[in-house]
């Protein structure tokens, strides 16, 4: 049985670098500002394995997208790319940055609003990007609980009801002229390529985890 993941998120928040670097390839189009190059939802050409279990990813335009795509376009979108999906989606990873403030409060709440099921944050997963402590649980950990601590009830409903957080840091590798590159250079890549390692195995291992029965969309 296959897998299916579901990645949502703000444009420009690491959504398709995370499916990028769960599939391990570059078929996934990246964005770093706040126009998506997603224009379509996408999935993954081939599954791929992990612990033994088979997994395929299904990427979609970013929320807030700043281009001329329309906020019902982008819900439709999203639509038909968890209908692509015909066995059911076993979870989904809503991907942000930084702290999670009312910009993606709002997306959260559209989102569930716009599939009307109630007990989708069950198989939701929030991943938060580019946390450079992520190696250290009791960081993980004291962030978790700030966020709790705010004083903003969607906020605390939302990390209550999901499937946890899970903390990663998958920043891109720079491109490097090899005729110039020293060693400071090859340092810096090394680093970069052991947290993206070690990110993509929190998420992997997190989804081996998790991902049970697939939920069956309206039923």
């Amino acid at each position: 049985m296959v897998n299916n993941i579901l990645i949502i998120g703000i444009t420009g928040n690491g959504k398709s670098a995370l499916a990028s670097l769960l599939a391990n390839n570059n078929e996934f189009k990246e964005s770093g500002g706040g126009i998506s190059k997603t224009d379509r939802f996408q999935v993954s050409k081939e599954p791929f394995e992990w612990k033994g279990k088979q997994y395929r990813l299904v990427d979609n335009i970013g929320f807030g997208d700043t281009g001329n795509i329309s906020e019902e376009e982008i819900f439709l979108e999203i639509g038909e790319g968890i209908h692509a999906a015909k066995e059911g989606i076993n979870q989904i990873l809503f991907v942000f940055k930084g702290r999670f403030g009312p910009e993606q409060v709002e997306a959260f709440k559209k989102f569930k609003t716009f599939i009307s099921e109630s007990g989708i944050t069950k198989f939701t997963t929030l991943v938060r990007t580019k946390f450079e402590e992520f190696r250290d649980p009791k960081k993980c950990e004291e962030d978790r609980q700030s966020l709790l601590s705010e004083d903003n009830k969607d906020l605390r409903e939302i990390i209550d009801s999901c499937n946890g957080i899970i903390y990663i840091n998958n920043p891109p590798i720079p491109e490097i002229d090899e005729d110039e590159a020293d060693s400071d250079d090859e340092k810096e890549i090394n680093e970069i390529t052991r947290k993206k390692e070690v990110s993509r195995k929190i998420v992997l291992d997190h989804l081996a985890e998790k991902c049970q029965e697939p939920y069956k969309f309206g039923k």
